[in-house]
């Protein structure tokens, strides 16, 4: 085997190996690989990518004089992008145009929409479900309703509250006379409970009119609310006595089951000095008298679990066991902030009051009666239930906008404000 002559070898300098740059030129930490001509890290680089071509900063405050980076920082933007130039980063191979929203495919994108023909819920301005579906606003003929007169209703609320309370009862405060009519609105414990099996208009009717002269009487033992004109006291009734009902149902409903009166799903109320329940789970719904569609297909536009809701809120109330005072400020919170957001204007400056007021008292409450000083987590709680409650209340609305835009019932109030959530 002949050995290569020494005229044939290569020369030693060019066989040695030379040593990788494992470090980053510009400051020193470790090295991801070449970046536009250097050896870089990847926030080095990036720097460069994004300030190579559009130097905005500042001069260097020590005459371009910063020195090397201390480990690995840089105090001076200027300094940084000097260094990275001097070592031989490049903006020659800066890449454009790769975005898929860049100006050039957007004209594209426009371009092509143009020759697609739009759809008729665009080109009109209305989801498809409505167009299809719902009638069209001009064609609701409002005269061809029935009309539901509650004036009478009206009329005798408006007597309750300018005879007054009953019998005169003396209180600390307005909100301790508030619990005390609570008392007298709820009467003496169930001793016999009806079960409803069946929901229709005259159930619904009663309902409501116990609903709004319960409040009605219950607001004649609030001193302060009495001193008010009697149209105001009106327009706050209009806006108060459904959201009134939705808080004192749920309190009597976690009473009855307490007192293992009732079950889950099973809601309690009083109408007209009788105690009356029914399963939300198994009750039947007649909607005859008012809509051409059948409670089943009405829930079409509800998704919430009702059962699981009632569950919550009355499982948040046995927790809580709140007092008669208690309880009267939580309906008083949400009855206020309630009418004071769906009127404004001087409804709203007198329930802010009134709010005040009543603060005042529980606190009076809870420091003189139960000799509390700590009793933010009582209150949080408390509140805690009435947010949940005017999530319902707001979850309504929107079903209630709903059902009007697809004409869902064929009759209508005299007093329309009547039904109107904040």
């Amino acid at each position: 085997m002949n050995t290569p002559s020494s005229s044939h070898s290569s020369p030693p300098d060019l066989l040695s190996v030379v040593p990788p740059i494992t470090f980053c030129q510009v400051c020193g930490k470790d090295g991801h690989g070449k970046h536009f001509g250097a050896i870089t890290c990847r926030a080095c680089a990036a720097f460069f990518r994004r300030f190579g071509l559009q130097n905005n900063f500042k001069p260097c405050k020590k005459g371009a004089k910063c020195g090397p980076p201390k480990n690995g920082w840089f105090n001076c933007k200027s300094c940084r992008l000097r260094i990275c130039k001097e070592i031989g980063m490049t903006s020659d191979n800066f890449q454009y145009d790769r975005d898929s929203f860049t100006f050039k495919n957007a004209t594209t994108c426009t371009k092509l929409q143009k020759r697609i023909p739009p759809s008729m819920g665009s080109f009109l301005g209305r989801p498809n479900l409505i167009m299809y579906c719902a009638p069209d606003p001009g064609s609701i003929d409002e005269n061809s309703k029935y009309t539901i007169d509650v004036q009478f209703l009206i009329d005798r609320a408006l007597h309750i509250m300018e005879k007054g309370s009953e019998t005169p009862i003396y209180a600390p405060n307005s909100l301790e006379k508030l619990a005390l009519g609570l008392q007298q609105i709820r009467g003496p414990p169930a001793k016999k409970v009806k079960m409803l099996s069946k929901i229709g208009q005259e159930e619904i009717f009663a309902l409501w009119e116990d609903d709004m002269l319960k409040v009605a009487k219950w607001f004649t033992y609030f001193d302060e609310f009495q001193r008010l004109p009697s149209k105001l006291q009106l327009d706050m009734l209009k806006g108060v006595w459904n959201v009134f009902g939705r808080l004192e149902r749920l309190a009597s409903t976690a009473i009855a089951r307490q007192q293992n009166i009732c079950g889950h799903s099973v809601v309690m109320s009083t109408v007209h000095d009788d105690h009356v329940m029914c399963d939300i789970k198994n009750v039947e719904v007649d909607l005859s008298w008012c809509s051409r569609y059948t409670f089943e297909q009405l829930k079409f536009f509800d998704s919430q679990d009702h059962e699981k809701q009632l569950d919550l809120i009355v499982q948040a109330i046995l927790d809580l066991k709140p007092t008669d005072v208690e309880l009267s400020y939580m309906l008083c919170q949400l009855c206020l902030h309630q009418v004071g957001k769906k009127y404004q204007g001087e409804i709203l400056e007198v329930t802010d009051r009134f709010q005040d007021v009543l603060s005042d008292n529980l606190h009076d409450y809870y420091t003189n009666r139960q000799n509390l000083t700590k009793y933010s987590l009582r209150v949080a709680n408390m509140m805690k239930i009435n947010n949940t409650i005017e999530q319902c209340i707001y979850r309504d609305k929107v079903k209630s906008d709903l059902f009007r835009v697809f004409d869902v019932f064929y009759v209508k109030c005299s007093h329309p404000d009547l039904f109107l959530n904040a």
